[in-house]
């Protein structure tokens, strides 16, 4: 149990707790107890060939630094999934079922596009009502900041707790994830760690390579990892049975099962697909449901 100052809630600062779930559900966290034990692969093969086509059109007559790429289409579409179909933002605490009180996404971004760059770790807070453009401008300035070397709040973290010397290191991991475990983890430490999120991505597509199938991170409460490769022209057989060539993209989810059904899962997947045939929908609020 928790206080806000107003009214006592069960839960915890990031997640309401989930106490209507059928009895299977209640029991699979204690026959498996860690996100290792119960994680799922499941590859999307995403046809983007509207979308492609889309996006040329939109961008025509938009200044470079304006056009709206194919990240940010994902990460508009994932926003509304997350929105709409709520039971994707669960995770497993204590082995006990929360779902988000935020749709956070994290992803990491290199500095520069070469091998000596650093990392920086980004993490940004949507609505799932965002159009595409505004999630556009958040992304961007996310990376403009992490690229200017403006350092966020996990950058500061990281960089005080690697001068500590190894055994005090872990000691302090040890205390952070205690702290977890009971609900007591402050706020400033869950915002400045990017796997307290609603999912992580890695966008592999922006380095021409394909999506690796991905672990999750055992701490933390991102209990899905999207990874997205680049898109490909790929040989398909269309309505009439002959074969031609489309533009795919290879998207790969790490998903804990414990946090809700596969039929689940997979009609988001499948209206994850729906969405992006249809892109210019993206360019205005969602529909009130």
């Amino acid at each position: 149990m928790m206080f806000t100052g107003a009214r006592p809630f069960k839960g915890r600062r990031d997640g309401r707790l989930v106490e209507d779930l059928p009895a299977v559900r209640r029991v699979e966290p204690h026959l498996m107890p860690t996100r290792l034990d119960a994680t799922v692969y499941y590859p999307q093969h995403l046809d983007v060939e509207r979308l492609m086509v889309w996006l040329d059109e939109v961008n025509r007559d938009r200044a470079p630094e304006n056009r709206i790429r194919f990240f940010h289409v994902i990460l508009t579409t994932l926003a509304r999934l997350y929105r709409q179909r709520p039971k994707l933002n669960r995770f497993i605490s204590g082995r006990r079922t929360y779902e988000h009180r935020d749709i956070v996404f994290s992803f990491t971004a290199k500095r520069a596009k070469n091998d000596d760059a650093d990392e920086v770790q980004v993490r940004i807070a949507f609505t799932g009502t965002e159009t595409v453009d505004e999630v556009r401008v958040k992304v961007d300035a996310a990376l403009n900041r992490a690229r200017n070397h403006t350092r966020n709040e996990s950058d500061k973290l990281v960089s005080q707790l690697v001068k500590l010397p190894g055994p005090v290191l872990a000691g302090v991991g040890q205390a952070i994830w205690a702290l977890d475990s009971v609900n007591l983890l402050p706020k400033a430490l869950q915002d400045a760690i990017p796997m307290y999120a609603s999912a992580y991505l890695v966008n592999m597509g922006s380095l021409q390579a394909e999506a690796p199938f991905h672990h999750l991170y055992r701490r933390g409460t991102a209990g899905v990892f999207v990874s997205i490769g680049t898109i490909r022209p790929e040989p398909v057989v269309d309505e009439a049975g002959d074969i031609v060539a489309r533009r795919r993209a290879d998207v790969v989810y790490t998903i804990d099962e414990r946090v809700t059904d596969g039929y689940y899962l997979v009609r988001s997947a499948q209206l994850l697909q729906e969405w992006v045939d249809d892109p210019a929908a993206l360019l205005e609020p969602p529909p009130h449901h």
